[in-house]
């Protein structure tokens, strides 16, 4: 999953860009706190935040709800309206790679939305193929999908990602849908916390971990579990 970038600085497992010289732009400053957007969901189940810390509410939909249709209108209902999907989002990996997830949540709860991005392969045959990107970007971030901080995540070989509430605390979570081998699937949990975002660990919750019957109704899902209602 690694990538070289000029002027990345990596320490304890997240890295700070301290520069991108490349047409794709730089990301956002570093803020000096929450954003002046508050964020909420529209009755259709849609995020308004201000992403990007330009001070204009950007919209983030997903009608998927799998990270596949993830659309970013930054400036959204303003004269500076631009459009952004998820290999747009996913910087030069949403170039070359054959699928790419995303997934957008407050994981650490700062005042500002993060970006989740996950891109590789698709899955051909028994054995898994793990992702080549795996990454959880701090908020703000660009329009191109840039952050100043950035974790990798260790996620298995991945499908669909989304928004998800397991524990039911404050912290969104994220939920993996990857493939094991041999045809099989399996849900991975990442709950969301302070600082780190998500969790380092993955927790794999299946139908007697959750009490669901039918596993395929697990986890609610949708930016609407953690943001008021515009």
């Amino acid at each position: 999953m690694g990538r070289f970038t000029p002027g990345v600085f990596v320490a304890a497992g997240l890295l700070f860009f301290t520069g991108c010289e490349d047409v794709l732009g730089p990301p956002p400053p570093t803020p000096d706190g929450p954003s002046s957007v508050t964020a909420c969901v529209t009755d259709s189940g849609e995020l308004i935040a201000d992403l990007n810390d330009d001070g204009r509410p950007d919209r983030v939909a997903d009608p998927t709800r799998q990270g596949a249709g993830l659309t970013v209108t930054f400036g959204f209902g303003t004269p500076y309206e631009n459009r952004a999907g998820r290999r747009a989002l996913a910087d030069h990996a949403g170039t070359h790679q054959n699928y790419v997830r995303a997934a957008v949540a407050d994981f650490d709860r700062d005042g500002w939305s993060d970006l989740v991005v996950v891109a590789g392969e698709n899955q051909l045959g028994d054995d898994p193929i793990p992702p080549k990107l795996a990454e959880l970007r701090f908020g703000p971030f660009s329009n191109t999908g840039r952050a100043r901080r950035i974790r990798q995540l260790d996620l298995g070989p991945t499908k669909d990602i989304e928004v998800a509430d397991f524990n039911h605390d404050r912290y969104p979570d994220l939920s993996a849908y990857t493939y094991t081998g041999d045809g099989v699937y399996a849900w991975e949990a990442r709950l969301g916390e302070p600082g780190r975002g998500l969790g380092p660990d993955t927790r794999e919750f299946t139908v007697d971990d959750t009490g669901q019957a039918d596993p395929s109704a697990f986890p609610a899902t949708g930016p609407a579990l953690f943001s008021p209602r515009c």
